[in-house]
């Protein structure tokens, strides 16, 4: 396993680790709920926010080359299906897997966000349309917004002097070479005091252990683990467990008959603050004062993911 004294100065883990008494903001995808997700545009205005970081996706196109996208297809949030359309590879789902650099750029990546139709995690969708400045606006429906590299979301986040949950979208495609990649780019723009390393796909996690890394790794789970804390640190070499909201019993039938931070798990919460482990906790987009909200924060969870950085009273001063 890497050892913890490289890692002493990663500054994601400082502030996750730090007594604060309250869990850092991270903009989910960036501002998604103002801006493209996953679009240095979305990281713009996630950092505006004072989110303390920003979390991304990262997929590999077919020429091998690491970008920032959620889906394992390209239909959601770009126009693929028009540029190319009559493609034989529209019969797959237009996978990112299955396109180039140079296409994957092509692709506008913006419109969907404020189309009419309102499609899934659009403006529309969030309820922040009619919130939007008329300026962005008109430069999400320009056509000119991409699709980024992973680089270029790495030197935006070291640009701007700020921190990244970089979440590595393997499963199910697991195309070859992406963990290298991801390491070797993280290596390259010198971000590893800054960046998290995540993924559902806990192999790739003990696969991204280095004895000398000073970049962070969590897991990220979708359903509760037995002896969660043991199994992170022990057979995995995480640093921090992210858990959806569900993980946590938001929709137990505890927690529904009686709403309160006692409802939730607490002995989870526990047991991997007992071997060091900060708990992220996502997608939470109530404003800060909302229940599920209140009560993670009095269960001492240390970041949350918000798809709404800008709509927190509470938010983590950004890392000096």
């Amino acid at each position: 396993m890497g050892s913890t004294t490289n890692r002493a100065d990663n500054r994601l883990l400082a502030l996750l680790r730090s007594p604060a008494g309250r869990p850092i903001i991270i903009a989910h995808r960036g501002d998604s709920s103002h801006a493209p997700e996953n679009t240095i545009e979305a990281a713009q205005l996630g950092w505006k926010s004072g989110a303390a970081a920003w979390e991304f996706d990262v997929q590999l196109t077919r020429d091998g080359v690491p970008v920032v996208l959620h889906d394992e297809s390209l239909l959601r949030t770009t126009d693929v299906a028009t540029r190319f359309a009559g493609d034989p590879r529209g019969r797959d789902g237009f996978r990112v897997s299955d396109f180039d650099l140079d296409e994957v750029r092509s692709l506008d990546a913006g419109s969907w966000f404020v189309a009419g139709d309102g499609g899934f995690r659009s403006s529309r969708d969030f309820g922040t349309l009619d919130r939007l400045a008329p300026e962005s606006i008109d430069r999400f429906r320009s056509g000119t917004v991409r699709i980024p590299t992973l680089e270029e979301a790495l030197i935006f986040t070291r640009e701007a002097d700020w921190l990244a949950n970089v979440e590595i979208k393997s499963f199910p495609d697991r195309p070859p070479g992406l963990v290298e990649q991801t390491l070797q780019l993280i290596e390259a723009t010198e971000t590893e005091n800054r960046v998290l390393i995540s993924s559902f796909d806990h192999d790739d996690v003990f696969a991204s252990d280095r004895e000398e890394r000073r970049f962070g790794l969590g897991i990220l789970l979708a359903t509760p683990l037995h002896r969660l804390a043991d199994y992170a640190a022990d057979l995995v070499g995480a640093d921090t467990v992210h858990v959806s909201t569900e993980v946590l019993g938001a929709e137990s039938v505890a927690y529904r008959r009686r709403c309160d931070a006692a409802s939730l798990r607490v002995e989870m919460i526990r047991s991997l603050e007992a071997r060091g482990l900060p708990t992220l906790v996502y997608t939470v987009n109530h404003q800060a004062g909302g229940l599920l909200a209140q009560h993670l924060i009095e269960l001492g969870v240390a970041g949350l993911f918000t798809d709404d950085p800008s709509s927190w009273a509470i938010v983590a001063d950004r890392a000096a």
